[in-house]
């Protein structure tokens, strides 16, 4: 829910507790918002990812960099969690009720992860929505899955197992390897703004994107770039076969009624079916 290749676009709260993030919840202040993801090959529509935000009674919209790490260091962060589970995957099947057919992914914390009923809470948001387990991705951290283990390997197995996708967030060239995640049952590693930074200008960061799309071709891992903010960045990932990417240079989060209306510019002046 927190991770985005955008900036913040908070205001000016300095300090938030627990205690306020929990009367925002009660009183329905959090919201999502999703930005799209693209086929950088066919620049067909690929996807949305759902972001938590904050519509405070002051401050305005609060961007996740200010109240993320409170609200992960608590325990409310389990239920924010599961409702922007069920938020997204009933948006999902509105949108897939209309006739689109994309993904969209949601972040899990490592709270959630853990808990023994987060399989039921996905199987809960799948059943009441009625949406097709294999359009949702569902995104953790590789910190995450690797403090989880054998445990974590046996929750994503299951996962697999109901038809959903699983996906390794905020994916960091230089400090991670693909190899340490081979044990865990992964369809998508998302490279993040970092690692996309430089490959435009840096012969050593588009060796590193090479070397990883091709290691991810051979365990049949799709790679997916985030943060992608100018056409050269583009154009290389695409000389890398790099498939999806996301970020300003396509769009910026938005709530529904803005992604419905890029939706239809989109069909429009594209010609391609969504």
């Amino acid at each position: 829910m927190a991770n985005e290749s955008q900036p913040s676009t908070s205001g000016a709260i300095v300090q938030v507790s627990a205690e306020e993030l929990a009367t925002a919840f009660e009183n329905d202040q959090f919201f999502l918002v999703y930005q799209p993801t693209i086929d950088l090959q066919t620049s067909a529509f690929a996807g949305v990812e759902a972001l938590l935000r904050w519509r405070h009674p002051v401050e305005g919209v609060v961007g996740p960099d200010r109240f993320i790490h409170v609200l992960e260091q608590s325990d409310l962060i389990v239920e924010v969690g599961r409702w922007a589970l069920a938020t997204a995957s009933r948006q999902g099947a509105l949108w897939h009720s209309k006739g689109y057919r994309f993904t969209v992914s949601v972040n899990v914390a490592g709270k959630q992860f853990e808990r023994p009923e987060f399989i039921d809470d996905v199987t809960a948001a799948l059943d009441s929505s009625r949406f097709d387990p294999n359009l949702l991705v569902l995104e953790f951290s590789q910190q995450t899955l690797l403090d989880g283990g054998t445990q974590a390997k046996e929750l994503l197995t299951e996962l697999v197992g109901v038809g959903v996708r699983v996906a390794v967030d905020d994916f960091s060239l230089g400090r991670s390897t693909l190899s340490q995640l081979e044990q865990f049952p992964i369809d998508i590693v998302k490279l993040n703004r970092v690692s996309i930074e430089g490959i435009a200008d840096s012969e050593e960061a588009a060796a590193l994107v090479h070397s990883l799309v091709q290691l991810a071709k051979l365990h049949e891992v799709q790679i997916i770039a985030s943060g992608i903010e100018d056409a050269e960045q583009r154009r290389r990932l695409q000389v890398e076969q790099v498939s999806i990417g996301q970020g300003f240079l396509f769009s910026r989060p938005h709530e529904v009624a803005e992604i419905d209306r890029f939706l239809e510019d989109f069909a429009l002046f594209s010609g391609r079916p969504l």
